[in-house]
């Protein structure tokens, strides 16, 4: 994990400390180059992937051109192999984020086209001649952000945090696009969208080939993401999902190598750090549990808040354990790289409302809105709270191959009525885990902290900070996105004394998870009817495409 940041403008004093927010990304190393006069790219650097004897810092430059990233390149070695660039002449071209630059060269200059060729998750910003060159992975699992300042100087960071105070409004830059801005007229540039999710849920392949596949793509998404020279771990709930990808990455673990640590979290009486501890067993890997108490997660939700930088109710709840075992692992190992089960849930329609759904024509439609605002939610929640301590989270189940393949796999295969959700990735993966965690129904991992319900805790917390009068006063408090419970508007007020929300308002989803397609269809959010056809075959699904994603930004 790193954190970028860029400045189109003359630097000023109170640009560093906006800057400096996010170092934790990055404690690595801290750099604010300007490759050409009043265009500023910062770097926070997280040290994961050390290159031999060739520098791994950034900014990277070739031929007057400049790059910062936040990300990794998966198939790095490929792209410098084919680009026909001399890897002498690229300054700090060891790393894998070098990529960027070659592909860019490849492709002459042509940016979609550079951004579709790279492998991999990555928020970057790259300097060359009169242009400031944006993008950013298909699913959004690194973020970056935009905005103007009130001098029309053009900003951009990896978090709200590092920008927010600098400008007029902050806008998220959308996952799967790119954009040119001009240096010297940065007020107008279009967002072009280079990638867009599969819509057609038409493979007709038989369950044999389909599990084959499913285990194949996962395998490869699970390698790539062991890229590093650092020590990695695993994120383990002791349900499937995690489990999973700690049994396939243990296949990959030499003889001799140290051996991944499996890190828990829960309160005493959780079942899920018995199950976690079993499946640490199972795979021989040494296991630490964080065992945490409700009054742990009343005095971290400030800082959570502030991390997440989101009040919606689900994602700072969940982020709460998250964030304190990010936290411990930091400050107790030498593990830098961690590996979790996120995106899952999205892919296989597994939540048990999309298990509810009444067709697998509506289950298709529901997975897909929702991996389009995956990188509101739960990719959000990985990337801060692991972040703000300086790990770096990788999420293979979210891998572009895997999601192309997943998403389009016949929708009846996510729902087979009784059979336990994920039947095609449990069965795709028979013998790799023990039968009771393979077979194991789903249970978060940042909900089942024990038999006391965190939302409960949280809501005796707040009964005696809120009363009912201020309660009933809250439309005339926060008239937008008004909060619905006590909870919610203790967030909200944390998150306001932290950040301005008017400059933020666009850019706030909250409360995806309930706003399903078939139970709130006039939901803006939601895929609308006419774009959906169901042909007569059986699950046969097709999306009318929409065209390109292309925005006009003004100052």
């Amino acid at each position: 994990m790193c954190g970028i940041w860029v400045l189109l403008g003359r630097l000023r004093s109170e640009h560093h400390a906006e800057f400096l927010k996010i170092v934790g990304r990055g404690p690595d190393l801290t750099v604010l180059d300007d490759p050409r006069p009043d265009a500023w790219l910062g770097f926070h650097r997280l040290a994961i992937v050390e290159p031999g004897d060739q520098p791994s810092e950034q900014p990277i430059y070739h031929a007057g051109a400049a790059v910062v990233c936040n990300g990794e390149i998966y198939n790095h070695l490929a792209i410098k192999e084919d680009s026909g660039v001399d890897e002498e002449s690229v300054i700090n071209g060891g790393s894998d984020c070098a990529a960027i630059l070659h592909a860019f060269r490849k492709h002459k200059g042509d940016l979609a086209a550079t951004c579709a060729d790279l492998d991999g998750v990555f928020a970057f910003a790259m300097v060359d001649g009169d242009y400031l060159h944006l993008g950013r992975d298909p699913i959004g699992v690194r973020p970056l952000f935009y905005g103007f300042s009130e001098k029309g100087e053009f900003l951009a960071g990896s978090e709200v945090k590092s920008i927010e105070r600098l400008c007029r409004s902050v806008n998220y830059f959308p996952p799967g696009c790119c954009a040119t801005v001009p240096i010297n007229n940065a007020h107008a540039f279009d967002i072009k969208q280079y990638y867009s999710l599969p819509t057609i849920a038409d493979r007709r392949l038989p369950v044999l080939s389909a599990q084959a596949a499913v285990c194949q793509t996962l395998i490869q998404a699970v390698e790539k993401r062991l890229m590093a020279d650092r020590r990695f771990g695993f994120m383990l709930s002791g349900g499937l999902d995690s489990s999973l990808i700690a049994s396939i990455a243990m296949k990959f673990v030499k003889p001799g190598a140290p051996k991944p640590v499996a890190f828990s979290v829960g309160f005493a009486d959780s079942p899920d750090l018995v199950n976690a501890a079993a499946v640490a067993q199972y795979l021989e890997i040494p296991h630490e549990i964080l065992v945490i108490t409700p009054e742990d997660c009343i005095k971290a939700i400030p800082e959570v808040v502030y991390a997440l930088e989101t009040f919606d109710p689900f994602i700072v709840r969940c982020g709460v354990a998250h964030y304190l075992l990010c936290k411990h692992i930091a400050a107790s190992s030498d593990v830098k790289v961690l590996l979790s089960g996120e995106g899952a849930d999205e892919l296989f329609g597994s939540y048990a409302y999309m298990q509810r759904a009444p067709t697998a024509a509506h289950l298709h439609r529901e997975m897909v809105r929702r991996l389009d605002l995956l990188h509101h939610y739960d990719v959000l929640r990985c990337d801060r709270a692991t972040s703000c301590h300086g790990l770096e989270i990788r999420v293979p189940f979210l891998d572009k191959k895997f999601i192309d393949l997943v998403a389009r796999l016949p929708a009846h295969y996510k729902l087979m009525r009784d059979t336990m959700e994920k039947f095609m990735l449990r069965s795709a993966f028979e013998g790799w885990l023990p039968d009771q965690v393979l077979w194991r129904s789903k249970e978060g991992f940042s909900e089942a902290l024990g038999k006391s319900d965190l939302s409960e805790v949280i809501g005796e917390h707040v009964a005696q900070l809120i009363s009912d009068d201020q309660f009933a006063e809250r439309m005339a408090r926060f008239p937008s996105k008004c909060p619905e419970t006590k909870e919610e508007y203790w967030y909200r007020m944390i998150f306001e004394r932290c950040y301005n929300y008017k400059k933020l308002a666009t850019i706030l989803h909250t409360k995806v998870y309930r706003t399903a397609a078939w139970q709130l269809p006039e939901e803006k959010e939601n895929c609308k009817d006419s774009l959906l056809v169901v042909d007569p075959l059986p699950m046969r699904i097709r999306r009318r495409s929409t065209g390109s994603h292309s925005v006009s930004v003004t100052a």
